[in-house]
């Protein structure tokens, strides 16, 4: 393809080559079933292996990638010779970037070494930027060279990879599960759910009124534990039995466990491609997770349209396996159509993995797909946190496979919990891939060998594939039932003893040994069975035999033949006591420092941007003063105090406070009219409810700080806190409901604040700002501020309104995401968070004096852009590339201008435009009249050209007249007797002539 171009396309194709110097890290090669989860890992072991200097396929260099349609070429920085490369490939091969590193100047992307071949292997090339605000150009550059050379090909790209781990999420709410007694689920089953758990709620509400809230609250209790989805606890028999008369179906609901009515019900339902998941943005967790070959059917309510469930298996510890179905609620009918139909594909797709031979090969027990289980569940966990994961799912290796992998990491001596994890995932990845390549997956037969023969019978090809999936659930269940039959065991013994001490008159000592885990009983002729508690278990000392007593004879035994006086048992009992009240203590402790630290975490996490105009240390104490005052939220503060306290900076630390601080003294000063202030409902009560914006409000979750750490992982806190967020204004404000654009106000704002307090500050910035003006269907308010920018530009820039005039470039092309986002979807977080300081004391107008600001100082470079495109793609592209001196300079210029009373005029000046407008009347009145105009028009052209002709055939006509006329008197003037008659008039009869040519000329010109 790349031969077939002639010399008419070299000039364009050397137009479109780009180059750029960056620093090539090395690459790694990777099993094609790698998945998005697990990249992050593979760039860092590039990554330490470059700065460590550690031999590997590539060393880290600085070159020159230079972009030429359909190739992209790696040059040593030093070479000017393009001969010599690196390496080369086509730019269609490329299948993912990745850009969500800790650090922003690193980059990565993915590339297919034989396209047609699923089982090939792919190859990850990473690069390092200078400038972090230089890689979207790059991976921008790549895509288009990519898309390009796509559309070249003949044959579509395959995207069977790009997909494989795509998932659909929806908004449900959760309505219960009931016990069924068959897989297949009847037509009326989701109603007959219904029915009963509306009637459990009426019995709810009965005992409450019988038996006050007060003694009902330890049964309410009782019965949230039993309602959750963790818990397996069985209804009472006589609440079973209750019910119709009528003859039951198999699948009828038979126990019912309906959902806390009082709690946050609404849950996020994801469509994997093996399993269904289910999200509570309130814990930020998974409450559910259901495998597909677990789920038997999946149906739709017929009186309850917008409801739906679906019958999976549910393994119980104690007891064989039973049937649940799980009943939700969605916002719409059409919605849940929509998630029936998912699921059905999803249920296609997953077979059709596990059975094409044209697609990736993936099963349930393929060791990749649980490196990618690992690689999800870890996603943006404190590094602590993911280490106990990663331990966990190593106990499930075999002994052997454990000692090779912690024998590899203490060779390498990581420096942190960090860097190990990052070791062991990589031992981890080598090990899934080498099990990966001899893997047979879930119904497939192996091939036969040299000799023909096969390598084992189909039943037992069945019964290894199965034993292969339920291994882990083995182990598991296996520990389960032998702390089962050991507490049984337990009882047993302790009755036992119990006759044996009331016979014999006897005490006896037990020592109740679990791994390393020690409990004591001790037993005596004088104690009933209400004596009988569990001591605290306590650590053995490893140079301890665990036969023997713990306890001196002087501590344990108080008299001869080893009897014990009630004074010693009473001492062995408040010993024990106290040693469980002290590691009560010390596990809450533990869990209260856990949570601390997290939190600490997740704090540096939020505040992780580079911070312009910082504050000195006079102004941290200022605002550290004004956050303590007592009275801060009750008595209005000195404006032009507070407006100069903002200007000289707000601490980083504590933006969240401030801006808190000063949307309460803006509404001390400004009280908003009763129609126009928000509706008074509780951020609590929105959560619980379902949105019909949820659609727009997912799919730009992944689009809101995509390259930000905290918003980053898909479907992780971050991602669900902005969901909650923006769910419970779209239901507060159902005019605006939900608008792209507030997505980044939001996710700003949760940057430095929780939700509830980042819910109350979007209110304010909403209403009293009157910020949700330019959000509206009609967005006027957008229409009006884009006409006032326009006139600022034209009486204060008048050079560069005339030169974007010229090229057809009006504010709304490049302006309307800077008002819509407030800067926050193009410009660095410092210098967004900065505008929003003062935003908070200033109002919208600082949105005009930095917009302002912006094109003033680079109007020289828009005056040298001779294109539309190349403007536009300046004011996009270049200018949110700014340097931390032009932000600072920026923001200092932003304070020092005041528009105020020329944005208000301008705003009356399109006011009476519009007026002007609309008094003129409407062409609908006058379209009749219209047409009569245009036809009489239409008639009159056509007269007016046929008299054209006929006046163009009299033209002709004259003029030859007028030619035989002037013939005759030129040969009459130039005859001989004439001539010889009239020497004396010769001049005059020569002006004659030349007046009849003019004649002549003029009329053969019309």
């Amino acid at each position: 393809m790349e031969g077939q171009d002639g010399k008419g396309n070299n000039d364009s194709n050397q137009k479109a080559d780009k180059r750029f110097a960056l620093c090539y890290m090395g690459w790694s090669s990777l099993d094609r079933r790698t998945t998005l989860p697990m990249l992050p890992w593979l760039v860092a072991e590039i990554r330490r292996k470059s700065e460590k200097n550690e031999s590997g396929p590539a060393q880290a260099r600085e070159v020159q990638l230079y972009l030429s349609p359909p190739l992209i070429r790696c040059v040593p920085a030093n070479s000017s010779n393009l001969s010599v490369f690196i390496f080369e490939h086509k730019a269609q091969f490329i299948s993912r970037f990745i850009h969500n590193s800790h650090d922003l100047s690193y980059f990565a992307y993915l590339i297919r070494s034989q396209p047609d071949n699923p089982e090939s292997e792919m190859a990850c090339h990473v690069f390092k930027a200078c400038d972090p605000n230089q890689v979207p150009e790059v991976i921008s550059s790549i895509r288009q060279v990519s898309k390009a050379a796509l559309k070249e090909e003949s044959k579509p790209k395959q995207e069977s990879d790009e997909s494989f781990y795509n998932s659909q999420k929806f908004e449900v709410l959760y309505c219960g599960k009931v016990t069924v007694n068959h897989k297949k689920a009847p037509s009326t089953l989701i109603d007959d759910c219904i029915d009963k758990f509306r009637q459990h709620e009426i019995e709810r509400k009965r005992l409450r009124l019988l038996n006050g809230q007060r003694s009902f609250g330890e049964q309410q209790e009782i019965r949230t534990r039993c309602n959750s989805l963790a818990g397996g606890l069985q209804k009472r028999p006589r609440e079973v039995g209750k019910g119709s008369t009528r003859r039951r179906h198999a699948s009828a609901p038979n126990n019912v466990q309906p959902s806390d009515a009082d709690k946050n019900r609404t849950m996020l339902f994801q469509v994997g491609r093996f399993e269904v998941n289910l999200i509570s943005p309130d814990t930020k967790s998974v409450v559910l997770e259901k495998n597909f070959k677990d789920i038997s059917s999946c149906s739709q309510g017929v009186k309850q349209t917008d409801h739906f469930g679906f019958i999976c298996r549910d393994v119980v510890e104690s007891g064989p396996a039973q049937y649940v179905c799980y009943v939700f609620q969605c916002a719409s009918e059409s919605l849940v159509d929509e998630v029936m139909l998912t699921m059905k594909q999803a249920f296609t797709t997953a077979a059709a993995l596990q059975s094409s031979k044209n697609q990736i090969k993936l099963c349930e027990a393929c060791p990749m797909h649980d490196l990618h289980k690992l690689c999800e569940r870890i996603e943006g966990l404190y590094p602590p946190r993911a280490k106990l994961a990663i331990q966990k799912y190593l106990s499930q290796l075999s002994d052997n496979e454990q000692v090779n992998i912690f024998e590899r990491v203490q060779k390498m001596k990581p420096a942190s919990d960090h860097e190990e994890n990052e070791l062991v995932i990589l031992h981890l990845r080598q090990l899934c891939e080498t099990k990966q390549k001899s893997h047979v997956h879930i119904g497939e037969v192996p091939q036969q060998n040299a000799s023909g023969s096969t390598v084992t019978s189909d039943n037992s090809i069945a019964g290894r594939n199965k034993l292969d999936v339920l291994k882990n659930k083995a182990r598991s269940s296996l520990t389960s039932s032998l702390e089962n039959i050991f507490s049984r065991v337990c009882v047993c013994v302790v009755r036992l003893l119990q006759w044996y001490c009331q016979q014999y008159h006897s005490t006896v000592t037990v020592f109740f040994l679990s791994g390393k885990s020690l409990s004591i009983c001790c037993f005596s002729d004088h104690m009933d069975g209400r004596e009988l508690l569990p001591l605290s278990p306590r650590a053995l000392n490893q140079d301890q035999d665990p036969q023997v007593s713990p306890l001196s004879p002087e501590q344990g035994f108080g008299g001869e033949k080893g009897r014990r006086s009630p004074a010693d048992y009473r001492a062995l009992w408040k010993k024990a006591i106290h040693q469980q009240i002290l590691l009560i203590r010390m596990e809450k402790e533990n869990q209260r420092l856990e949570a601390s630290r997290d939190e600490l975490h997740i704090r540096k996490m939020k505040l992780d941007y580079q911070e312009v105009c910082p504050c000195s240390k006079e102004v941290q104490a200022l605002w550290d003063r004004k956050l303590s005052s007592p009275c801060r939220t009750k008595v209005q503060w000195d404006k032009e105090e507070i407006h100069s306290a903002v200007c000289q900076g707000v601490p980083k630390s504590r933006r969240g406070e401030v801006w808190l601080l000063l949307s309460q003294q803006y509404r001390l000063r400004h009280r908003l009219p009763q129609r126009q202030q928000p509706p008074e409902t509780p951020y609590q009560d929105l959560l619980k409810q379902l949105t019909a914006q949820q659609h727009a409000i997912l799919v730009d979750l992944g689009r809101t700080f995509p390259t930000h750490q905290y918003f980053s992982t898909q479907l992780g806190a971050g991602q669900l806190s902005l969901y909650n967020l923006l769910k419970a204004y779209s239901l507060l404000d159902t005019e605006v409901g939900y608008c792209q654009g507030i997505s980044f106000v939001a996710g700003l704002l949760l940057l430095h604040m929780s939700e509830e307090q980042a819910f109350d500050t979007l209110k304010f910035l909403m209403y009293d700002l009157s910020i949700r003006r330019q959000y509206r269907p009609d967005m006027i308010s957008l229409q009006i501020q884009m006409y006032q920018l326009s006139r600022l530009l034209h009486d204060y820039h008048r050079n560069l309104y005339t030169h974007l005039e010229e090229h057809e470039i009006c504010p709304s092309l490049y302006a309307a995401p800077w008002f819509l986002t407030l800067f926050a979807s193009q410009f660095p977080l410092g210098f967004v968070a900065r505008i929003f300081d003062l935003l908070f004391v200033q109002g919208t107008e600082v949105i005009f004096k930095v917009a302002l600001c912006l094109l003033s100082s680079h109007e020289g470079e828009i005056l040298e852009c001779d294109g539309f495109e190349s403007i536009v793609d300046y004011l996009k592209s270049t200018i949110p590339t700014l340097t931390h001196s032009q932000m600072e300079e920026m923001i200092t210029k932003a304070i020092e201008m005041d528009i105020s009373k020329q944005l208000h005029a301008y705003e009356v000046e399109y006011h009476v435009l519009q007026d002007e407008l609309s008094d003129a009347p409407p062409p609908s009145e006058d379209s009749d009249r219209l047409d009569k105009l245009e036809k009489a028009n239409s008639q009159l052209k056509k007269q007016n050209m046929d008299l054209l002709e006929k006046l163009s055939h009299f033209w002709k006509c004259l003029i030859y007249l007028y030619i035989c006329y002037l013939c005759q008197n030129v040969s009459l003037f130039y005859s001989q007797e004439f001539l010889s008659t009239h020497k004396k008039n010769k001049k005059i009869i020569n002006k004659y002539i030349y007046i009849y040519i003019y004649i002549l000329c003029i009329h053969f010109k019309h």
